[in-house]
């Protein structure tokens, strides 16, 4: 694997774990556990590309995306909700991923991500 498709994953990988953790925190103080499904179904995963390209993928239970809405319809009555659970946390993850992709590709990155494969090889 390149340096720069290393660098991508390591940058996907860091993002992906940081929205698991802060989405959970926010899924615990906002929405009232029942059967902790909400939690324990989320994941991600890091696929490299062709060249230095990468993918991150949020594995979540579709109920989620609702929760999020301001309004829900219940029964024929509107019910507020916005817990504010996922679009906050995966638009925040995708602006974190352009903005360290654009500008933390440095010469000690590339330095630090050549030693490390380095020492795997010996």
């Amino acid at each position: 694997m390149d340096v720069r498709a290393r660098f991508v994953s390591e940058i996907l990988q860091d993002e992906g774990q940081r929205l698991l953790r802060n989405q959970g925190k926010a899924i615990e103080a906002r929405v009232k556990k029942r059967s902790g499904r909400l939690e324990s179904s989320r994941s991600v995963s890091v696929t490299s590309g062709n060249g230095a390209s990468g993918t991150l993928t949020f594995v979540h239970v579709a109920y989620e995306r609702f929760l999020d809405m301001k309004r829900l319809q219940r029964g024929g009555k509107s019910v507020k909700s916005n817990r504010k659970i996922h679009n906050r946390y995966v638009f925040g993850a995708f602006a974190s991923i352009a903005e360290r992709l654009m500008n933390e590709f440095t010469e000690d990155v590339i330095a630090r991500i050549r030693e490390s494969e380095l020492g795997q090889t010996k």
